[in-house]
């Protein structure tokens, strides 16, 4: 019995202890469940294996068993990790940043960016760590470029070190400065920035000139509307103020130098002993007065108790002095004394004893202080304060009405120093334009009457032009504004201009010309950035290539003339007629005219074979090279020559005969200079080339990713070669050999995960230039070159195909390069292919305009530059106070020019006299027949003129500028001895006169001398008076460079300046002496010269790049006869001069 009992309770314990899971085992985000779980139930103890997911790993199996109904880990420490992918590579000029991990694993993601001044060119800027690694390339940065820049139109970039016409990189600076009588607009310089673009935009250089300034408490003098560099202008301030250092100012391209400002005058309390000062206040204004109690047994001196705040200080200086009652003296009074008494004794009578009284009476108009009195006589006394009270006497005036206004307080008599207010009638003004009137010593003040103001009426219409303002009156020196209409211009050339309203009326008038817009231009180029021109202003263009206006004229030029001007300005497409040939030579295509650029090609019949060029190209200056020839019987050519320090490629020492080609290299550390192939052409070999030094070196091998490469080398010579190998698993795209070339290594090839490529086969780009990257849908792009010089290509591994599939079709090659005129020679007649490039050199004294290379494409060659001939300049630029210094470059032109011309490219320096300074570069340089702008020579400012015993300085400055005079008077009983003016040279002064006394004349009858004097002083001028001259003459074609005054002391001196293009003849300076200016200088008159006058004579100017269409008197001028002309037998000699105004013109027929 026991044992089925036995039986039952195993049977129960494995019931409840064994529990079967009825799930199948659970999905993992990171694992994958091996096997097929189908079941519903599971036995405990069922076991599931898992494997990591891909990016996934982990050591050992993964299990998981039905454990109680539920599935646990049998290995619980092992989980599936993410792998990881090591470093993702770094970016040369930029880093990355890893976003969210902390470590390169699977799934991390890192983002790409450029250090400061680059940019990313890849089309991606991150890399994903994936199962098999990191996805795509690293991403390559290049530094930000920005477009060239341009001189601005009368200025010039000043940075040296530059190309303006090259691309500039990032962070490079570029310099503007304007040509003297010009200011920049803008900024300084410019530096390219991060994102490509220039930091701000290019300045302008605009005219210098200063608008009418507004002073605050002051006044300008003669108003101008403008003002132009180097003019001046005075200004007066008003009452209570004065100038901070002058009363005038210079127009700079600073603007006005010095600032224009009026101070106010203030003074500090004056110190004061032995009296009291009313009122009080811790700081005065200018004007403001003060009068002052001296205490007991002091008094004030004669002059009063008075003193008012000036720019000066104190005057009359505030004092109190101890002294009894003097003389009193009464202005405007009289003092009463006994009859019997003379003046003379009864003033020695004084000082008078306190106690003592006096009478005195005032003339007609003035009163006493105390007011009118009934009587006659007014008493006063000496005091111990002094006389009391003091005898004065005021003026009295009187007012009961004003004409067209009215006015208050209304009293009748007004005392000395009182005021009224006076309001004038609608359209009128007292004299002064204020509405107070002062009783003075004089009288009143001003006029007491309302005056009619004084206005200018503006017409609303007027020839080409409108006022933009709706006022119709204008007080004086106010200045209306007017606008020209479309078409018309200033005669200063703007679209607006000013006109002041002055004492007469208007002081000039409104006046709008004719202009001329510029152009349109049909196959030529204007350099300029005018929108319009000015009468008689020149305009120049230039024909672009392959184009002319006349057969042989490629440059033209137009004058404003109003009557005359075109709306289009064309070029005719140049051509080149079929060249005579020989007989058994036949060209093709075969007609009577060709484009430039169209090429002929040619074949020999009967027989015959050709030498010379298989074809020729027609160019602008005519068919290159040369025609060939049809010859019977050709010759060989001997062994082709050897070229120093290059090798010949294919050296097998055959026999060379016509028309065979062989091809030279240059050796390691040299670059080849001409054409690399030489042609056998009838027993002649074509021109070689030079291999010349080429010391630029190219640094360390690039690292490529995922390849390698075996050199120890740390520097390389010019064609220097190097072939990469791309590691395991990687395939190399692009050519396996990189070259230095002018210190710069070809591109390098990339190495893709050979996965990527698939089927995309690499082999096409084996010898080709390329450029990779992924797209946004991860295939691999390839940009190729089919050769160096060629435009990119671009296709795309997709599906396993390139799309589009990658080609390099034949190009038509291009004839042999053109002769260009005044080149170096070019006689190959070896064809070209596709791509191929020349370097072209000017002849010596020739420079190159255009590109450097010509190219062949598509069987024609392009970018053909010019070689220009290097024109010499003339004379340097004469400056005032200074002369050129040496010559400091070989180019000097002693062969065939006169001693007094000067090679392209050649240097002189300035220096100026003692006593001056140089504003501007010291040096100018010849290009192309012009010199670069001189400097100036500025003299060096003075300080305060000397100081003279008995005399002194009218209105003295704290500085004075080169050429300002000061003038010097004496005191009362002395004459001056010697120039009353002395002027400021080179910051020195000359020695200033000397005051002397006056020799004793009738003493004995003194008084009564100096009384005559005094009366005939009304009637006869002053010493001073005699030697004053008027304004300074005027001269044709020149003026003074200094605001006319009416009048001018003696030994003042005046500068004269001509006009543009007229010399000046005679000094520079005249001086008043004794009354009269001495001898004005004249301005000769210049030269023109039109095309009218030279088409007239069938010449033209000698140097097609120099303006010379004016010339000054003495400037020499040079002419050739015109292309088909010869000169004439009688004909006066090509270099003549400009006289007065004339040319000797020579004349071709």
């Amino acid at each position: 019995m026991k044992f089925p009992i036995k039986i039952t309770l195993l049977l129960l314990w494995t019931v409840c202890a064994a529990q079967d899971c009825y799930d199948a085992p659970p999905r993992k985000p990171t694992e994958i469940l091996t096997g097929t779980w189908a079941e519903s139930v599971y036995r405990e103890g069922t076991q599931a294996t898992y494997k990591c997911r891909p990016g996934y790993r982990t050591l050992g199996s993964i299990i998981l068993e039905c454990m109680n109904g539920k599935w646990e880990s049998v290995y619980p420490k092992r989980v599936c990790m993410r792998k990881p992918c090591g470093h993702p590579g770094d970016i040369q000029f930029g880093s990355f940043d890893l976003l969210e991990d902390t470590e390169f694993l699977f799934g991390s993601r890192v983002v790409y960016k450029c250090d400061e001044g680059y940019q990313l060119v890849s089309p991606v800027n991150f890399r994903v760590c994936e199962a098999d690694g990191w996805s795509n390339d690293v991403p390559f940065c290049e530094v930000v470029k920005c477009s060239p820049v341009t001189a601005p139109e009368n200025g010039k970039i000043s940075t040296s070190s530059f190309d303006p016409e090259q691309e500039f990189t990032f962070g490079q600076v570029v310099q503007f400065e304007c040509n003297p009588g010009f200011k920049l607009k803008g900024p300084r310089e410019i530096h390219c920035s991060t994102g490509g673009d220039w930091n701000e935009k290019e300045p302008q250089c605009v005219e210098i000139f200063c608008e009418i300034p507004r002073i605050e408490n002051g006044n300008i003098l003669a108003v101008k509307p403008i003002y132009k560099e180097n003019e001046r202008l005075q200004y007066t301030c008003n009452a209570g103020f004065s100038h901070n250092e002058r009363g005038d100012a210079t127009c700079t391209k600073n603007g006005w130098t010095p600032v224009m400002s009026c101070r106010e005058i203030t003074c500090n309390p004056p110190y004061l002993v032995n009296g009291n000062i009313q009122p009080k206040k811790d700081k005065y204004r200018g004007s403001d007065e003060i009068s002052y109690q001296c205490t007991k047994g002091f008094y004030p001196p004669l002059t009063g108790n008075k003193a008012k705040c000036t720019s000066e200080g104190w005057l009359p200086l505030p004092r109190c002095n101890l002294r009894p009652c003097d003389y009193p003296e009464i202005e405007n009074g009289e003092l009463y004394k006994p009859h019997w008494y003379s003046q003379e004794y009864y003033r020695r009578l004084f000082p008078e004893s306190i106690g003592k009284v006096m009478y005195y009476h005032c003339n007609k108009n003035y009163v006493p202080a105390q007011g009118s009195t009934s009587s006659y006589w007014t008493q006063f006394s000496c005091t111990e304060e002094g006389w009391s009270p003091v005898p004065e006497c005021f003026r009295e005036c009187h007012l009961y009405s004003i004409e067209n206004g009215h006015f208050w307080p209304k009293k009748g008599h007004y005392k000395e120093d009182e005021d009224i207010t006076v309001q004038c009638n609608y359209g009128y003004s007292l004299p002064n334009n204020h509405n107070k009137i002062t009783c003075t010593k004089q009288g009143w003040s001003t006029e007491t009457k309302c005056k009619k103001i004084k206005t200018c009426t503006l017409r609303n219409y007027f020839d080409n032009g409108f006022f933009s303002e709706s006022k119709t009156y204008y007080l004086i020196n106010t200045a209306a504004k007017y606008q020209c209409k479309e078409g018309y211009a200033t005669t200063d050339g703007k679209k607006e201009g000013f006109i002041t309203c002055g004492q007469q009326g208007w002081l000039n008038q409104p006046k709008c010309i004719k202009i001329c817009d510029i152009p349109q231009f049909e196959n030529a180029r204007y350099n300029g950035n005018k929108t319009f021109l000015n009468p008689n202003e020149r305009l120049e263009y230039e024909c672009l290539d392959g184009y002319e206006i006349t057969r042989g004229q490629t440059i033209g030029v137009k004058v404003c003339d109003v009557d005359e001007w075109p709306r289009t300005l064309e070029c005719y497409e140049k051509s080149c007629h079929l060249p005579i040939l020989q007989r058994n030579l036949y060209p093709d295509p075969k007609q009577d005219k060709y484009k430039v650029g169209d090429v002929l090609t040619f074949r020999c019949l009967n027989g015959l074979k050709l030498v010379g060029p298989l074809s020729v190209q027609c160019y602008h200056f005519g068919w290159s090279p040369r025609i060939p020839t049809c010859e019977q019987n050709v010759k060989c050519c001997e062994q082709p020559p050897e070229v120093v320090n290059g090798t010949l490629k294919d050296s097998n020492n055959r026999t060379y005969c016509h028309n065979d080609v062989v091809e030279y290299n240059c050796d390691l550390g040299f670059m080849r200079r001409g054409p690399k192939k030489i042609q056998c052409n009838n027993g002649e070999w074509t021109i070689l080339p030079t291999c010349i030094e080429e010391e630029r070196r190219c640094a360390e091998v690039p690292k490529p990713v995922h390849g390698h490469v075996q050199t120890t080398n740390v520097s390389y010579s010019h064609g220097s070669s190097i072939e990469y190998d791309c590691d395991e698993n990687f395939t190399m795209v692009g050519s396996k050999r990189v070259t230095c070339n002018q210190g710069n290594w070809t591109q390098l090839p990339k190495c893709i995960e050979t996965y990527q490529l698939g089927k995309c086969a690499p082999k096409f780009f084996e010898d080709l230039q390329v450029n990779l990257y992924h797209n946004k849908l991860g295939n691999i792009v390839v940009n190729y070159s089919c050769n160096w010089n060629s435009e990119f290509k671009s296709t795309e591994c997709t599906r396993g195909k390139w799309s589009p599939k990658p080609q390099c079709p034949k190009k038509e090659s291009c004839a042999p390069p053109p002769q260009i005129p005044n080149a170096q020679e070019m006689s190959t007649i070896v064809n070209y292919e596709h791509g191929e490039k020349i370097v072209v050199f000017c002849k010596e004294n020739y420079l190159l305009r255009g590109q450097e290379e010509i190219i062949c494409k598509n069987g024609q060659w392009h970018s053909i530059p010019h070689c220009i001939e290097k024109q010499p300049c003339s004379k340097p630029p004469a400056i005032q106070y200074g002369a050129v210094k040496q010559v400091t470059s070989s180019e000097a032109d002693d062969d065939n020019l006169e001693s007094s011309t000067y090679k392209h490219n050649t240097i002189l320096n300035y220096t100026c006299q003692e006593g001056f300074k140089m504003i501007g570069r010291e040096e100018i340089i010849c290009n192309m027949g012009k010199w670069s702008s001189p400097p100036q020579c500025i003299g060096i400012p003075c300080r305060k003129p000397p100081q003279i015993p008995n005399g002194a300085v009218l209105n003295e400055l704290n500085t004075y500028e080169f050429g300002e005079g000061v003038t010097y008077k004496c005191h009362e009983g002395f004459n001056i001895n010697g120039s009353a003016v002395i002027t400021c040279i080179g910051g020195i002064w000359p020695n200033p006169p000397q005051c002397k006394g006056r020799d004793p004349f009738f003493s004995f009858q003194g008084q009564l001398y100096f009384l005559i004097l005094r009366y005939i002083k009304f009637f006869l001028p002053s010493s001073e008076e005699v030697g004053k001259c008027g304004p300074p003459p005027p001269i044709n074609n020149g003026d003074i460079l200094s605001f006319a005054l009416a009048e001018y002391a003696p030994e003042s001196r005046v500068e004269y300046k001509c006009q543009r293009f007229y010399v000046l003849q005679g000094s520079q300076f005249v001086t008043c002496k004794n009354g009269f200016w001495t001898k004005e200088p004249t301005c000769l008159e210049a030269c023109t010269t039109s095309n009218d006058i030279m088409m007239k004579h069938n010449i033209e100017l000698r140097w097609r790049d120099t303006e010379k269409i004016y010339s000054r008197t003495g400037q020499e001028l040079e002419f050739r006869c015109k292309r088909g002309f010869r000169k004439a037998s009688n004909s006066p000699p090509f270099r003549t001069s400009c006289i007065e105004g004339k040319i000797n013109y020579p004349r071709c027929i």
